[in-house]
């Protein structure tokens, strides 16, 4: 395959959940514990919290369909994010879902050869340094930029300016890598930046061609 992306692509900074592995249990838990998180705080019960939850994120959603990120809605609603990773780190539970990806693994250190290799998610550092972990893939990265690095969750053009600053490079030395377009892409495609959606893991397989590197 052709090479598609500038050969002066240095960085590449991909999304987390949906991107680098698939679980729509972790989903649940995470999901799980912003309702958990709207009950505590607004003293409603669960399935209140829950339907507070469902109505905001409609309410926000730009496209329908787009829904915002949970981190995003729990903000909106008035919540400390500080609690709401606080509440991440104790419901949600991957240990119970993910193993070691030998084929993401084999991947990643191959491009980590050639490129710097970053993550950017909404979660918080703990819990996707633990998914990474059980992935397999943790000292794949050169840094993870969680929710913690600016507390402003993506989509955010504030805190991405901060990330590029903090990675450095002009912006066609970066490529982004993500499953949803209107909170992992949009931000950087707007800025010129090369992106790559993916629908499922295994279309990261691709990048290596896409890049240009096949040896």
């Amino acid at each position: 395959m052709r090479c598609v992306f500038g050969k002066s692509i240095r960085s590449l900074v991909f999304d987390l959940d949906g991107t680098l592995y698939a679980c729509p249990e972790i989903g649940t838990q995470i999901e799980r514990a912003a309702v958990l998180l709207i009950a505590e705080n607004h003293g409603l019960s669960q399935a209140h919290a829950r339907r507070v939850l469902q109505d905001a994120r409609r309410m926000l959603a730009e496209t329908p369909g787009e829904l915002p990120p949970l981190s995003r809605t729990c903000l909106e609603l008035g919540l400390d994010l500080r609690d709401f990773v606080r509440v991440l780190e104790e419901k949600a539970h991957p240990e119970n879902y993910l193993q070691p990806d030998r084929d993401l693994e084999a991947l990643l250190r191959f491009l980590q050869s050639r490129y710097g290799l970053y993550v950017y998610t909404n979660n918080g550092f703990f819990l996707a340094r633990r998914i990474l972990a059980l992935l397999g893939v943790e000292d794949c990265f050169r840094h993870i930029y969680s929710l913690e690095f600016a507390w402003r969750p993506k989509p955010d053009a504030e805190a991405l300016q901060s990330l590029l600053a903090e990675i450095g490079g002009l912006p066609d030395s970066f490529l982004f890598v993500g499953d949803r377009y209107h909170v992992d892409l949009r931000e950087p495609a707007n800025l010129g930046i090369a992106v790559f959606p993916v629908t499922d893991p295994g279309d990261l397989m691709q990048l290596p061609s896409l890049l240009g590197d096949t040896s």
